[in-house]
């Protein structure tokens, strides 16, 4: 049988660095901006849906609905927000039980409200979401390049590997969810 030979593999350069953590690869600049609050007590994950719907790899499917399961069994609270879609924020929070689902002009104060001392992650394309955060909570843009020393842009395909980095950190440090 004839042999074919293959070309060299071309080794492409990233300007990025990246957390190894046996199932996924986390940008750097992301995980040490999430670092300091990882591990908090108090900590809640708001997802824009409506930025979701309009990502090509940041969208609501299982993989993500997975993610955001895991991280509601390790005391995160898991908000689901939308402007305009959400219909499709109620059925993501089908996937996940132990979500909620609020308008996106209200949840950071109604978060706030419920939870005194709360921090927050959004995951978001908003500028409006982004500016009520406060200066200890961290925001994830998927697509806008406006951001703040607490909001970090990270290409969209990273979203689901920053979930579960997120996971993977609250589960080592013994947070798994009161049955």
């Amino acid at each position: 049988m004839p042999t074919t030979e293959l070309a060299p593999v071309q080794r492409i350069e990233s300007t990025r660095t990246f957390s190894n953590n046996a199932r996924f690869y986390t940008p750097e600049d992301l995980t040490k901006q999430l670092q300091a609050i990882a591990t908090t007590d108090n900590l809640a994950v708001i997802v824009d849906v409506d930025a979701l719907d309009r990502s090509t790899f940041a969208r609501g499917d299982r993989v993500m609905t997975l993610a955001l399961d895991a991280l509601s069994h390790v005391r995160v609270q898991v908000i689901l927000v939308s402007k305009v879609a959400m219909d499709r924020a109620v059925a993501l929070h089908r996937g996940i039980p132990r979500s909620c689902c609020l308008e996106t002009d209200l949840a950071v104060a109604e978060i706030r409200r419920q939870t005194p001392g709360v921090r927050l992650i959004a995951v978001s394309d908003d500028l409006e979401l982004f500016a009520m955060l406060g200066p200890e909570d961290r925001g994830i843009a998927l697509t806008c390049s406006n951001t703040t020393s607490n909001v970090v842009k990270t290409g969209e395909i990273s979203v689901r590997a920053v979930l579960w980095w997120l996971v993977d950190v609250r589960a080592k440090a013994g947070m798994a969810a009161r049955p």
